[in-house]
C-alpha cells in the first residue's frame, strides 16, 4: 500500500497543467480500477470513481497552475526544506494533486466511499461546470482548502474581464528609448494567489510598471506582464520612449537602447490611468478582518497600438461581486468610451447554507481531534458552489459540503510549498471522519 506522499510524488512526475491532464486522467483511472471501484467520466475528463454503497464523497480537481519548470509540462523535481515539500524551478502543484493524492490513499483502505476528480478548475471551474455525473452519498467533502485546521463553508466568486484600449499615435521624436523589465532578484516581486493571498498586499508587477512609466513621462513602444490570471503578477516589461533620463532601480531594470532604431510609440495615459484607478488589491474587509472583495490585475499585453489588460475580480457575497464588476467596467468607459470590454467569466459565490449545529459540520470537527479547528469562509474559488448547482440540475439534492486541505503556502508560484507535518495530520483526520461513518 503505497502512502498519500508516495502518491503525490508519483503525481509530481506527470504532466497536469489545465488543458494538459491527458496522462494524469489515465494514471487516476488505472490506479483506481486497480483498487476494484467502477469508472465514469464525462465530456470534459471529470472522473467519477464508486464502490458499495458509498457514504461519503470526497473531491478534488486534478489540474495545476504550471510556473516554471510545470510549465513547459516537464516532471517536477521535488525536495524537502525545512519541514516543506517544495519543487525545484517550479510551482508545486499541491493545489490540488495533494487532493487527488489523498483521495487514491483512501481507494486502497476503503470500498464504501466515492470519488469525484473534476478537470480544468484552476481556468474557470470548467471541468465542475460541464460536469454530466452525480454522486449517490448527500455528503461531500471538497479537498482544496489550504490552510490545516479551517474547516470552509463558503467561498468568493469571481469574473474575468479583458479590457482592450487603442492607444493614439505619437509621431514626435525622444531623446531616450528604453527597455525596462521587473527586477525579479531584488524587486520584490514575490507573487502569489490572487484569492487568499490578496490580502497580504503583494506588490503587482504591472501595477508598479505602470507608476514606473507615469513617473518617467514616457510612450510606450510595447508593454507586456503577468503569468497566469489567476496570480499576481511577479513579471512586467516595457519600452518606452521619453525625454527624461531614468536609471535602474530596485523594482526595475533599465537599458538604453540604439537610438537609430525606429519603433513607433503611443500614448499610453489611458491603460496608465486605468492600472492605476482601478483599485487594485483587497479592496473590502468584514467584521473579523477577513478580504470580502477584491481585484487583481492579472495580465498585459500590447500588439502596436492595441493594449489588453485582464483583469480577475472576487466578492464573497452575489451583491459585492455584481457591484465589484460595473465598477471595473464604468471606470474603462469613463477613460475611453471605446474601450472594447469583454467579460469571459463569470461564477457566483458559494455562500454558506450549512448550520453550525449540523451532525456532518460537528463529525468534521470531531475528527480532527485536539488539533485547532475553526469555521470559515475564504477569498477564493472552490468548486462547490458550482457543484450544488450541478447536482441539483442532475437531479441530486440537498448535498451538504466542506473543504479541508493541508497547509500549502504561495500557491501558483515558485515559492508555492506544503507543510508536510499539515498533510500528515490531515491524513489522520481524513481517517478519523471515514471510520465515523
Amino acid at each position: 500500500m503505497k502512502s498519500a506522499l508516495e502518491i503525490f510524488e508519483q503525481i509530481a512526475a506527470i504532466e497536469r497543467r489545465s488543458f494538459h491532464t491527458e496522462k494524469l486522467f489515465e494514471y487516476i483511472c488505472d490506479f483506481s480500477k486497480s483498487c476494484g471501484y467502477s469508472i465514469q467520466s464525462d465530456k470534459a475528463k471529470n472522473i467519477y470513481a464508486s464502490a458499495q454503497k458509498p457514504k461519503l464523497c470526497f473531491q478534488s480537481h486534478y489540474d495545476m497552475v504550471g510556473v516554471g519548470e510545470a510549465e513547459h509540462g516537464r516532471a517536477l523535481e521535488l525536495y524537502e526544506e525545512a519541514g516543506f515539500l517544495r519543487a525545484k524551478n517550479s510551482s508545486l502543484g499541491a493545489d490540488n494533486g495533494i487532493g487527488v493524492a489523498m483521495q487514491l490513499y483512501l481507494m486502497q483502505k476503503y470500498q464504501n466511499l466515492e470519488f469525484l476528480f473534476t478537470n480544468n478548475e484552476e481556468v474557470g471551474l470548467l471541468g465542475a461546470r460541464n460536469l454530466d455525473l452525480t454522486i449517490s452519498s448527500s455528503r461531500l467533502v471538497n479537498l482544496d482548502s489550504e490552510v490545516f485546521g479551517e474547516i470552509v463553508l463558503g467561498c468568493a466568486g469571481g469574473y474575468d474581464l479583458d479590457a482592450t484600449f487603442i492607444l493614439p499615435k505619437d509621431s514626435s521624436s525622444y531623446a531616450h528609448t528604453y527597455s525596462i523589465a521587473s527586477n525579479l532578484a531584488k524587486g520584490g516581486f514575490i507573487g502569489g494567489h490572487s484569492g487568499i493571498e490578496i490580502h497580504k498586499n503583494i506588490k503587482n508587477a504591472i501595477v508598479s510598471l505602470a507608476s514606473f512609466i507615469s513617473s518617467a513621462n514616457g510612450k510606450i513602444c510595447s508593454i507586456k506582464g503577468g503569468e497566469k490570471l489567476n496570480s499576481i503578477p511577479t513579471q512586467a516589461c516595457a519600452v518606452i520612449k521619453t525625454n527624461t533620463p531614468i536609471q535602474s532601480t530596485q523594482e526595475f531594470l533599465v537599458q538604453e537602447l540604439d537610438k537609430k532604431e525606429k519603433l513607433a510609440c503611443f500614448d499610453p495615459k489611458t491603460i496608465l490611468e486605468y492600472i492605476l484607478c482601478a483599485r487594485n488589491g483587497a479592496r473590502l474587509k468584514n467584521n473579523d478582518g477577513d478580504v470580502i472583495d477584491s481585484l487583481n490585475i492579472s495580465l498585459l499585453e500590447s500588439e502596436e497600438e492595441r493594449v489588453k489588460i485582464s483583469l480577475m475580480g472576487r466578492a464573497n457575497t452575489k451583491d459585492l461581486l455584481e457591484s465589484n464588476l460595473l465598477e471595473t467596467k464604468n471606470l474603462a468607459l469613463s477613460i475611453d468610451p471605446n474601450v472594447l470590454i469583454s467579460l469571459s467569466d463569470f461564477y457566483a459565490p458559494w455562500e454558506r447554507n450549512i448550520d453550525k449545529n449540523d451532525e456532518f459540520l460537528r463529525a468534521a470537527i470531531e475528527s480532527f481531534g485536539r488539533c485547532r479547528t475553526k469555521t470559515c469562509e475564504i477569498h477564493a474559488g472552490l468548486e462547490c458552489g458550482v457543484l450544488q448547482e450541478r447536482f441539483e440540475k442532475l437531479g441530486k439534492k440537498g448535498v451538504k459540503m466542506i473543504s479541508i486541505g493541508p497547509s500549502i503556502f504561495s500557491p501558483h508560484s515558485l515559492n508555492e510549498r506544503l507543510d508536510i507535518g499539515s498533510f500528515e495530520e490531515l491524513r489522520k483526520m481524513i481517517v478519523n471522519l471515514v471510520e465515523k461513518y
